[in-house]
Formats: C-alpha cells, structure tokens, sequence
C-alpha cells in the first residue's frame, strides 16, 4: 500500500498564495486483531504492515510469532483491519502504559516501568565511531518517504556481519521499530549482535521495546530521555545518542568505541 499521496495545498511563497499539491505522509487507523478480538489500535503508515504487526507482538512482549500469517482488510471507513492466526493474550489494560511523544509520563516510576523487561545478557562488541555514523547518514539517504514527504521516521537495525538492513519508514516512532523487529523476525536473524538505528531521539518506549527483542545497543540522531538512559543502565545495554561523524553522548554499560571499521 501507498505510503504518500499526493494532497492539494495552498502554498504561501512571499506572502503570496497559489494552488499547489504536495506529497504527504499517509497516517491510517490500523487495528490488530488476534482471534476475532481486537489487541490494539496504532495510526500508522500502511506499508510493511505483515512486519508492523509481528514486530509489535514481540516488542510489547506478547511473543515471537516468526510463522504466523496475517490477513489484512480495508474496512468501509479506510481503516485496516489485521488479524494474526494464532492467539495472542494481550495483558490488563490497566497495566498498559500508553506512549505519547514525549515518553511515558512525566515522573520516574522507573522500577514500575522496568518489571517485566529481560536484561541483556548478549557482549557489547567494538565499533567504529565513523562507521556507524555513516550507516546513519546511508539509512538517510535510503529514506524513500521522508525524502517525499519530509515527516516519517525511520528505524533499521546493523550489525558487523550484515551491515544495515530492514530500514523501514513510517509516521510513528514506535511503529518504524516496530517494522524493522518484524522484518528481522520474518526473515529469521537474531539480536543479540544487532545494533537499532533511529532517525530521531531515543525515548523510554523504544527501549523496552529493543530490550524485549533482545537487542542491546541503540545509536539515534537525536537525543534520549532520563528514563531511557536509567533503563539502559539497568538492563545492560547501551545507547549512543546525537551521533556524529567523530562525537556522541554513550550511556550505558561497556560503551566502547574503536576508531578502526568492524
């Protein structure tokens, strides 16, 4: 499915207005549905949606469902339906922490929002700085939508044996992680040594999210939050955030760098 249309604008160029069209970033409801009883409901952009919904099964720690089949359905409304064929057992709502983009909520709660989450126990390899940096500004510069459009994140994960791979785009954060978890999982690779790559900041959110999958190094533009850094520390795993070709802030465990490529 599409992931920009083309929109008619009124565009102000020196105070003066025309009639134009430009390209936006689609943003649909998507619902997730597992035995005919809705598990979630993401806005979203409608592409790699097979990947958006096993990515979201593991990242929310309902499971890896690699084999599972997902259909998926275009409602009356424009809404898309997906339904996975296997059960998936969503927790209390009431333990559910709804996400905005700003993070989890404005206080610490720091052991309420880490119970649950696994440790990484995998090794923090060594990398190179300039390197890594550049898997960033390839992943840039390999962003179809936000290269139309100028508004979808993206997320992709590396790793010394493969370099980058899975980039996937979409209007939400959380989704292109998402995406990115799920088309690993689709095409059967680990986590241990993979690397997630964000096109923007690093909240508590993407944290547990890569710690449910396993992945235990995190490298965004942008920066990351109290609660992802405290996280990080407490799982033993690491972010490096503002990336730059010879500078980053690293919090976490173990934050080696080398000056020499993998």
């Amino acid at each position: 499915m599409e992931h920009s249309r083309r929109i008619g604008v009124h565009r102000y160029i020196d105070g003066q207005s025309k009639v134009d069209s430009d390209l936006l970033a689609c943003e649909t409801l998507i619902h997730l549905y597992s035995d005919s009883k809705k598990i979630a409901s993401l806005l979203g952009t409608p592409c790699d949606l097979s990947a958006l919904f096993i990515g979201h099964a593991l990242a929310e720690g309902y499971g890896s469902f690699a084999n599972a089949q997902i259909t998926q359905e275009v409602t009356d409304s424009g809404s898309i339906n997906l339904s996975i064929d296997q059960t998936i057992t969503p927790g209390d709502s009431a333990e559910r922490i709804v996400t905005s983009s700003c993070g989890a909520c404005n206080g610490d709660g720091l052991d309420e929002l880490t119970e649950g989450l696994p440790s990484f126990n995998g090794t923090h390899g060594r990398f190179s700085h300039e390197f890594i940096h550049e898997q960033l500004i390839q992943m840039k510069t390999n962003q179809t939508g936000f290269n139309e459009t100028g508004g979808m994140h993206a997320a992709a994960l590396w790793s010394p044996s493969s370099n980058t791979q899975y980039l996937s785009e979409d209007i939400g954060r959380h989704n292109a992680v998402d995406k990115a978890i799920g088309k690993a999982l689709l095409d059967g690779e680990s986590f241990d040594s993979q690397f997630l790559l964000l096109s923007g900041r690093c909240g508590w959110d993407i944290v547990a999210k890569a710690a449910r999958a396993g992945i235990g190094t995190i490298v965004s533009i942008g920066a990351c939050s109290t609660l992802a850094a405290d996280t990080a520390r407490l799982l033993g795993m690491r972010i490096f955030s503002f990336m730059k070709s010879h500078s980053n802030v690293g919090i976490g465990l173990h934050s080696h760098i080398e000056n020499n490529n993998p």
